[in-house]
């Protein structure tokens, strides 16, 4: 999981534009994570997938190569998890977050370690 800073902020009388991030990206989802609860605990054998936090607080896990990291993120951190990155979210408080995604959603491309081991 790479912590990625947003490219570019702009904020004037008229209000704010803030440039997230500028890739190929083939879908968008609006996540929302009511405290308590987790997204995730699945890895991607293609796929990358860019979140933008716009509201609340939550811890990412990521484990790669049996390497465990963790990370406290909150409203405008931008982040990105690599193919094989085992990721699991935690809404630490309701959260709201964008997602966009380099291909679309496959089932076939989303996987648990558990898949993982049994293909090796």
């Amino acid at each position: 999981m790479k912590k990625l800073p947003v490219e570019y902020r702009r904020n004037d009388h008229r209000g704010s534009l803030i440039q997230v991030n500028t890739g190929e990206w083939r879908q968008l989802n609006h996540l929302i994570i009511l405290e308590g609860n987790t997204f995730g605990g699945h890895y991607h054998k293609k796929k990358q997938e860019l979140f933008y936090i716009l509201s609340g607080k939550v811890r990412i896990t990521i484990n790669k190569e049996s390497i465990l990291e963790s990370t406290l993120l909150e409203e405008a951190d931008c982040f990105l998890v690599e193919p094989y990155e085992v990721h699991t979210l935690y809404a630490l408080k309701d959260s709201v977050l964008i997602e966009v995604l380099s291909e679309p959603f496959s089932q076939e491309d989303t996987l648990t370690k558990l898949n993982k081991c049994s293909e090796d």
